[in-house]
């Protein structure tokens, strides 16, 4: 009688399959036990993705406008370390703005119409039309508010009639000098003063003028944002009236120099050139983008002279920080409301627009994030990073993009429908409106 004889192998293959499949319940596990423990993104708080939609009774009761909940995990957080808080605080920011539709606005000012009174273009701004208006905040740095604040004060005023918009600028400078003489040459290479337009919004044929200590000017239209393969069209003229005012002198490092300032009044004519607004002035409430800018640079004294220190980069100080160095960014520019009311009378407006507005602005930069990652644009909302308040639903219909051959065209339409739908397509150009390409 013989007995079979175990292979000497089995015990071996029998561990090798229970240690496989102990490996896949820890596994499957870990998942599980990860994906419900994952720190979600702002993006991925629920009822802010896709179609579906916050609703306040989800939070209990809620406090001039905002949900009990948020206000009682805004007291939580304060024990937190910094980068957690910072970024729970982002979350609650944007679970806000997704809930009731009220997003924030740049830096804003209003400029006021005269009136019947005048303006002397002679740089000084002493004019009682000048003193009865405030100044902008003071210019910060064009990286930012969180960097140092400027050493030197610049700061402007704004004011207009039927013909003419008025710009005045105080320019703090210890040196004041200039070197640039002729017309439409790189002036912004000088200690310089400048303002930035948008009259119809659109990111499209903008305006730039450039003014240094000496009043050489350069006024450039903008085909678009470099960013955006734009091009300077220097045929544009802005056919301004200017002056220059130094307190102190002009290219002596010997003098005491305090300040230089600056006035200028262009006629909206030719400010609107190129677009598809009409001749009229604006007309009340109207709202333009606006910065100002100024560059600095550094400079040293030879021979009685001054030159600047060629391995220093310039300074540079703007109204309304686009948050990196570059001034070309119309859709991060500052708000400049016109009004015809009593001067001091009135606060800033917001556009029935701007929600859409931030919109298609938000939409733009994500297909451009989408396309660097994956080479294409998509017609998907549902694959770009976009901010809860769009994803929502809540503020405006479910975004439509149109992805072909030139790139894409993005539309938002608004809940009121007596608002226009916004677009905005590949190039940066934003309109209200039908959907023709200009």
């Amino acid at each position: 009688m013989s007995a079979s004889v175990p292979s000497p192998g089995a015990p071996q293959t029998i561990l090798i399959i229970l240690t496989a499949v102990l490996c896949v319940i820890c596994m499957g596990g870990g998942i599980i036990i990860g994906y419900f423990l994952h720190p979600e993104s702002c993006n991925a708080l629920p009822g802010t993705y896709g179609v579906q939609r916050w609703n306040l009774e989800r939070f209990g009761n809620t406090a001039n406008g905002v949900p009990a909940t948020l206000i009682q995990c805004e007291n939580q957080i304060n024990n937190i370390e910094p980068e957690t808080q910072s970024y729970l605080e982002n979350c609650q920011v944007e679970a806000c703005q997704a809930e009731l539709c009220d997003l924030p606005i740049p830096r804003s000012y209003i400029a006021y119409h005269l009136g019947g009174e005048t303006i002397t273009i002679d740089g000084k701004l002493t004019d009682r039309a000048w003193q009865d208006v405030s100044w902008t905040e003071p210019f910060v740095d064009i990286r930012g508010e969180d960097y140092a604040i400027p050493p030197l004060l610049t700061r402007a005023k704004i004011r207009w009639n039927d013909e003419f918009l008025f710009v005045g600028g105080y320019i703090q400078d210890r040196d004041i000098w200039a070197n640039k003489t002729l017309h439409d040459t790189t002036v912004y290479q000088d200690n310089a003063f400048q303002v930035l337009l948008d009259t119809e919004g659109s990111n499209h044929k903008y305006k730039e003028i450039v003014i240094n200590a000496l009043g050489t000017i350069s006024d450039t239209m903008l085909s678009r944002p470099y960013l955006d393969d734009g091009e300077p069209l220097f045929l544009w003229e802005s056919r301004l009236l200017r002056a220059v005012h130094v307190e102190g002198s002009l290219n002596d490092p010997t003098s005491q120099d305090s300040f230089w300032s600056v006035e200028m009044a262009i006629p909206f004519s030719d400010l609107i050139g190129g677009t598809e607004k009409s001749n009229d002035p604006p007309k009340d409430r109207e709202v333009w983008n606006f910065n100002f800018a100024r560059s600095h640079y550094k400079v040293e004294v030879v021979d009685d002279k001054y030159h600047k220190i060629l391995d220093k980069a310039a300074d540079w100080w703007v109204w309304n920080t686009p948050a990196e160095i570059n001034i070309h960014i119309p859709d991060r520019w500052g708000l400049v409301q016109f009004r015809r009311q009593k001067v001091n009378s009135t606060t800033f407006v917001k556009d029935p627009y701007w929600e859409v507005t931030s919109a298609l602005r938000d939409i733009y930069k994500a297909e451009h994030s989408y396309r660097a990652v994956t080479g294409r644009y998509t017609e998907r909302v549902d694959k770009l990073n976009l901010p809860p308040y769009i994803s929502s639903g809540r503020c405006f219909e479910s975004p439509y993009i149109k992805v072909d051959w030139s790139g894409f065209t993005a539309t938002v339409r608004p809940n009121d429908r007596d608002l226009k739908d916004g677009h905005i397509r590949t190039d940066r150009y934003l309109w209200f409106g039908n959907t023709r390409i200009r």
